[in-house]
């Protein structure tokens, strides 16, 4: 078998990377997972958008020092931010999500599995607006200049950056079908 990299097998890895996780740590941990990505993804475009407000602002300054900041750098700010809130909030965030009742064995894999395709759908559409450098649910990502060569080398790239909507959405929608369905 003749295996050749590319973006089809780094989404296929990535999903599968993120599931994975998902089964070792179970339903609960994912769910807080889901959580911490949704705070994270406001953390990192807000404080990003603040940081490059104040430099906007603050470049005769910087320039008259010597410093010069690109738009990548802010752009990497915002997913060095992402990636940061979601290590903080893992390890120091205090969260705690239980169910009231457990479905069961079959179920429960189910939904761990569930959550985890949610999770890595939202992890990798996030990966792509920081990396595009655009704002939340921006339909030009597809124009962005790093983005646009990848969706022609890549029919599940072009999935996850076309449906970037369904991806942001499904894993709040999947909390609030449960929350509905279930018994507490």
């Amino acid at each position: 078998m003749d295996l050749t990299l590319s973006w089809d097998l780094f989404v296929i890895v990535f999903f599968g990377v993120v599931m994975s996780y998902s089964f070792i740590i179970g339903k609960h941990e994912s769910v807080k997972i889901i959580v911490f990505t949704y705070i994270a993804i406001v953390a990192g475009q807000g404080l990003g958008n603040i940081i490059e407000k104040f430099s906007l602002n603050s470049q005769p300054l910087l320039t008259s020092i010597g410093l010069s900041l690109d738009i990548t750098v802010l752009d990497s700010t915002k997913l060095i931010i992402f990636v940061a809130v979601i290590i903080l909030l893992s390890i120091k965030g205090g969260f705690t999500v239980s169910y009231g009742t457990e479905s069961g064995g079959l179920t429960d894999t189910i939904l761990t599995g569930v959550f985890g395709f949610a999770t890595g759908g939202l992890l990798l559409s996030t990966l792509l607006t920081f990396v595009a450098g655009a704002p939340l649910l921006d339909a030009s990502i597809v124009e962005a200049a790093v983005i646009s060569p990848i969706l022609k080398e890549s029919n599940l790239m072009q999935i996850m950056v076309v449906w970037q909507d369904l991806w942001f959405s499904l894993p709040a929608l999947l909390l609030i079908g449960l929350g509905l369905v279930s018994n507490k």
